[in-house]
């Protein structure tokens, strides 16, 4: 006996939903992990760029479904709007998190000698990857700076 999953936007769990993904605009600092979970969904579904930006403003409450929907990428692109929505929460999102300040003083410290080995290299990547990626995904620094930026702090 075969269980066939319903895909496409008919498939997605209703907003309010057990399994329906959900953000409290009062807890922005969810935002991250809300996208993760949408975007987790929309892949299973198969749902196309276009159709994640109609959805995704399903699960958020009134006064956040108009705010995003005024954003560039909606009913278009959802990577554009995904980015417009990270970047509307930038000082919550980035309050405790790495600034373009905290990513030259990690490559500055690196490029002074502090990588000597294969193991000093990956922690470098790793705490690299941590700052400048989220510094992508709000758009403080874009993938070519991302770049550059880590090369910069090889010896």
């Amino acid at each position: 006996m075969s269980t066939s999953m319903v895909t496409g936007v008919l498939g997605i769990p209703a907003p309010g939903s057990r399994r329906a993904p959900e953000f409290d605009s009062w807890n922005p600092e969810e935002l991250k992990e809300f996208l993760e979970e949408f975007e987790e969904l929309a892949e299973r579904h198969g749902l196309t760029t276009k159709e994640k930006t109609k959805m995704v403003v399903k699960y958020v409450d009134k006064e956040t479904k108009k705010f995003w929907k005024r954003l560039e990428g909606f009913g278009d692109d959802y990577m554009i709007l995904k980015r417009k929505i990270m970047g509307a929460y930038l000082k919550t999102l980035l309050e405790d998190k790495p600034t373009v300040a905290k990513l030259v003083k990690l490559i500055k410290k690196s490029a002074k000698g502090s990588i000597a080995n294969e193991e000093d290299l990956d922690t470098y990547y790793r705490k690299f990857w941590i700052v400048a990626t989220d510094l992508v995904e709000v758009d403080i620094i874009n993938k070519k700076q991302h770049d550059k930026y880590f090369w910069k702090g090889l010896p």
